[in-house]
């Protein structure tokens, strides 16, 4: 079975995505119909290149490599054809082997664990390589066997491989063993009896001739084909054989397989941290309608700094230069009596000098990994030379003081001591009885400056130079650290806890006391950390408001980048008309790629949700969240309001109504929780639209009094009755289990929460809202940014999201889409066991499971079950009713013609053939010509319970002990 595929010119190919889960997937990029120049600079020409996708190295053979040129018609009668692959990071010069048996396979899976792209090459007729295996071709193979007399002792040869030698040079041989013939001798004896050879009339079932792969150390002195083009054109003594290069590490496909197991645990992990029913053990999950989103990578969202990348060269001998210059470095003629006149010694001096300076230079960059400061380091500013200062001050914890600091000049000392143990310089030891006079003390403080630290820095300016350059260094300390350093101040404090301030606002003095001084072990003061928490959250504040006064001009650019986009930004009512400032309270964004795409995909029923923002400004994130016929979430619209209330809910709804065209009488599917202020707002603006409520969230709200696995089942039996008799008999069931239970669920409309009384509108039978939940779990790590990077980080994933289910529509084939085509064939499965009678007027009654009989009308495509109206896709009793419809030679097609449009993979594409247009950076974006400038929103108490009040003093003292209240 075929299980790899052509690459078009004009696709797209995720080699990391498609291949994650699969070490053992690679792809080829195939070179063929052309030739190889000669050694060296070998290179292949007029040739044509494909890439092939999807091959799994466990399956690979040569006979696909056949498969792959008959595809391509390159596969002519009697037409030889020879295959070569290039070992990862090598060139053409020696990095080409032979992939003609399995024993080339097996050396050619070998790479495919670390490199997933490998390059094959092909030549036609003959071969100027001997590098090759003639690979099994549609024409046939006729094997001769190899005469005794043929047959040689082994040569037992060693190489020097230095580099070095030129290409015209023949190598030398050493250390043979044993040697009937000379060399040239065995070569034209071994040419001239060719091994395999052509027959298009023999029929036989091909063959391999073994090869014998000699390492990399061991030079090719011979060929075995009868199709070299001269042995002194092609003989290339350096060029490898075949073989499993030496010393080559095998991938650890165990560890791999844990590296991945683990990196997709964490990946799951970080998708729900923001759940609050990831650790319920009473999780509802509707396999019914499982949502099958790809994975999208937002790690690199706004990250615009190239990683660095190793050096991987086939030679190191192109990185080894000691020292790379202008000018040529003297090379003495030996041809030529002539002797060095002094001037040539003069310059040769200049140059040794010159390369003296260099390397000292080059030492010097050496130390800077592991040293702050090195001789000859360069500074622009003398605020970078202090800011550096100040940094080593901290990190060494030594008190630095700067002698000299002017506009040429910084020289800085350590002020600590080197301790005295009592050992005089002169190395005698000092006496109690000794007496000092009044000159001897003052002479002895003096003589004190010697146990000072050593460590001294100067950097000055060079003439005409504006850098800063290190002229002298001493960087070992001999004294003792201490804990109290004048450079740990509250402002570079404040910098070092911008980030943890940022994702706690409230974290208190003492933790954050506790961890300064464990990162940098220094003694700080309350009073300083609190001065630095002060101004972090004003540096956090700044860069929060700063991005407000921009907002109108991002909001623009997205609008004027994406045709038919929807935006609406709302400020608060400002009673001075002639005020300068507008203060921010809500923005709605619709892209014009979302309205077009929802439209095509057929299917009427929108997810409504709101999430928490993170940040010195609350406020929360309201989505309306669509469902592709593949069961893949669709982000429609999506807002930022002050809170989640009646009036946010209606201002969003109004605007959403707009954008699809809803009146009040439209019949249009919503799905969410409870909310207090979503259900008015919905019945007062689409009362005629179909309501569900989300039944986990149900279920949340029964577990507070009725907790246990029994009722869940009853809760999930009752929601998931497709009839209303069923549904009946569930409600009695829950009714014997607890009759206050049943009371409760009772009280709840059916028709918000049931399939037995939902309508066929949306063509989906969801009851839970699981689509806005997805979304709300992906947008975690921007829900904490500033307005734009919030919005930014919502529209981009969008982007990516769509980018990466076009990379799925293209993989699909058939009428319907992956999802739908599973799910059909499971009912297919079942409706095998179903009974069929035909009754006229295009109806059927349709027996199953034993005694149960359900009516089908094929007409109105109805079954009495209620699941074809619900879902669209026909159920098993109508499926049986098609099949019998087929037997009597009605033209009825298959059951796929018999699904709804929803679920045709020609919807899917339409609905994902709208791209989102990329935006340009902030300082592209056109500035707006609305005169007021928009502040951030002023603090708005959240909702909810407020806090405790202090009791007064008076209840303190009654209740106090000494009063005689216990």
């Amino acid at each position: 079975m075929v299980n790899w595929r052509i690459r078009q010119e004009w696709e797209e190919y995720d080699l990391q995505s498609s291949y994650a889960d699969n070490p053992s997937m690679f792809s080829i990029r195939l070179n063929y119909g052309g030739v190889f120049t000669k050694f060296p600079g070998r290179k292949y020409i007029k040739g044509k290149m494909k890439y092939i996708d999807g091959i799994d190295s466990d399956l690979f053979s040569v006979h696909d490599m056949d498969e792959i040129m008959e595809l391509l018609d390159c596969v002519e009668p009697g037409k030889s054809i020879y295959y070569h692959f290039k070992r990862p990071t090598w060139d053409l010069d020696f990095g080409l082997y032979a992939l003609g048996c399995d024993e080339d396979i097996n050396h050619f899976r070998s790479y495919v664990y670390e490199h997933k792209v490998i390059e094959v090459y092909t030549e036609f007729w003959e071969t100027k390589l001997h590098t090759y295996q003639m690979s099994p071709n549609p024409a046939k193979i006729k094997i001769h066997e190899i005469p005794e007399s043929l047959c040689r002792k082994s040569l037992l040869l060693t190489w020097s491989n230095s580099g070095d030698c030129p290409s015209e040079e023949a190598p030398v041989f050493e250390n043979v063993e044993t040697m009937d013939e000379p060399p040239s001798t065995l070569l034209e004896t071994t040419l001239e009896q060719p091994l395999v050879t052509l027959s298009e009339t023999v029929e036989s079932t091909p063959a391999y001739i073994p090869r014998i792969d000699s390492p990399l150390t061991e030079p090719m002195i011979g060929s075995t084909c009868p199709n070299v083009d001269g042995l002194g054109d092609t003989f290339e003594w350096c060029e490898p054989f075949g073989g499993t290069p030496m010393e080559q590490d095998e991938p650890n496909s165990e560890k791999a397989g844990e590296d991945s197991q683990a990196s997709k645990d964490s990946h799951d992990s970080d998708d729900t941290e923001d759940s609050e029913y990831s650790q319920d053990s009473d999780y509802i999950v509707d396999e019914d309608n499982l949502l099958d989103d790809p994975e999208v990578d937002m790690k690199n969202f706004h990250l615009n700094i190239d990683k660095e990348v190793e050096w991987v060269g086939s030679f190191p001998d192109d990185r080894d230069e000691a020292v790379e210059g202008d000018e040529e470095l003297e090379v003495i003629n030996t041809e030529e009596f002539v002797s060095a006149s002094s001037s040539d010694e003069g310059e040769a001096s200049k140059k040794r000098k010159k390369i003296r300076d260099l390397r000292r230079a080059h030492k010097n960059e050496a130390d800077a990994v592991k040293d702050p400061f090195y001789i000859h380091q360069t500074f622009s500013t003398a605020k970078e030379v202090k800011q550096q200062i100040y940094l080593h001050s901290i990190q060494s914890r030594r008190e630095l003081d700067f002698v000299k600091n002017d506009k040429n000049r910084i020289r800085v000392v350590c002020k600590g001591t080197i301790p005295n143990l009592g050992i005089l310089e002169t190395g005698g030891t000092s006496k109690s009885n000794d007496k000092v006079g009044p000159s001897q003390k003052k002479k002895k403080v003096k003589d004190g400056s010697i146990h000072k630290c050593l460590w001294v820095l100067l950097v000055s300016k060079w003439k005409k130079d504006i850098n800063w350059t290190v002229k002298t260094y001493e960087k070992q300390h001999m004294c003792l650290q201490t804990r109290k350093i004048r450079a740990c101040n509250y402002k570079f404090l404040s910098k070092q806890i911008v980030d943890t301030v940022e994702a706690n606002p409230e974290i208190p003095l003492r933790a954050l006391r506790e961890m300064l001084e464990k990162k940098y072990q220094l003694g700080l003061s309350d009073m300083k950390v609190h001065r630095a928490k002060t101004k972090a959250l004003e540096s956090i504040r700044g860069d929060f408001a700063a991005q407000y006064s921009c907002l109108r001009d991002y909001l623009q650019e997205v609008q004027s980048r994406n045709p038919n986009t929807t935006v609406k930004l709302q400020v608060q009512s400002e009673p001075c008309y002639a005020s300068e400032t507008r203060v921010f309270e809500r923005v709605y964004i619709c892209l014009g790629p979302l309205k077009s795409g929802f439209a095509a995909g057929k299917r009427d029923l929108l997810g409504l949700d709101g999430a928490f923002m993170k940040g010195p400004y609350h406020g929360m994130i309201l989505t309306a969240v669509g469902l592709d016929g593949n069961n893949c979430t669709y982000p429609l619209a999506y807002a930022v309001v002050e809170a989640e209330n009646f009036n946010s809910w209606t201002w969003f709804l109004t605007n959403l109504g707009d954008d699809l065209g809803l009146y009040a009488n439209s019949n249009f599917t919503f799905i969410s929780d409870r909310q207090k202020g979503l259900l008015p707002a919905l019945e007062k603006l689409f009362p005629a639209a179909e309501h569900r409520y989300c039944l986990r969230h149900l279920h949340e709200n029964m577990k507070r009094k009725w907790r246990g696995k029994e009722f869940k089942d009853c809760l999930w039996k009752c929601a998931t009755c497709t009839t209303i008799p069923q549904f009946n008999s569930a409600m009695e069931e829950l009714k014997k289990l607890n009759s206050e239970a049943y009371d409760w669920l009772n009280s709840i409309p059916p028709k918000h929460w049931s399939r037995s009384h939902f309508s066929g509108r949306a063509h989906c039978d969801a009851v839970l809202n699981n689509m806005c939940e997805s979304l709300n779990s992906k947008i975690v790590k921007g829900r904490d940014k500033p307005i734009i990077s919030c919005l930014e980080f919502i529209r981009e994933y969008i982007m990516r999201k769509i980018v990466m289910v076009q990379k799925e529509i293209d993989k699909a084939n058939g009428p319907l889409n992956p999802t739908a085509t599973k799910t059909l064939e499971k009912i297919k499965e079942r409706a095998a066991q179903c009974r069929a009678v035909f009754c006229g007027n295009g109806k059927y009654q349709v027996t199953s499971e034993g005694t149960n009989q359900y009516v089908v009308n094929m007409d109105q495509q109805t079954c009495s079950c209620n699941r074809w109206e619900l879902t669209g896709i026909p159920c098993k009793h109508s499926i049986a009713a098609i099949w019998d419809m087929r037997l009597n030679n009605e033209n009825v097609g298959i059951p796929e013609t018999w699904v709804h449009p929803t679920y045709w993979l020609k919807t899917w594409k339409e609905m994902y053939v709208f791209k989102f247009e990329p935006i340009n950076g902030r300082l592209l974006w056109e500035k707006s010509t609305c005169p007021t400038k928009l502040i951030p929103p002023k603090y708005r108490v959240p909702i909810g319970r407020p806090k405790k009040r202090e009791e007064d003093l008076q209840q303190k003292m009654m209740e106090c002990p000494q009063n005689g209240n216990l």
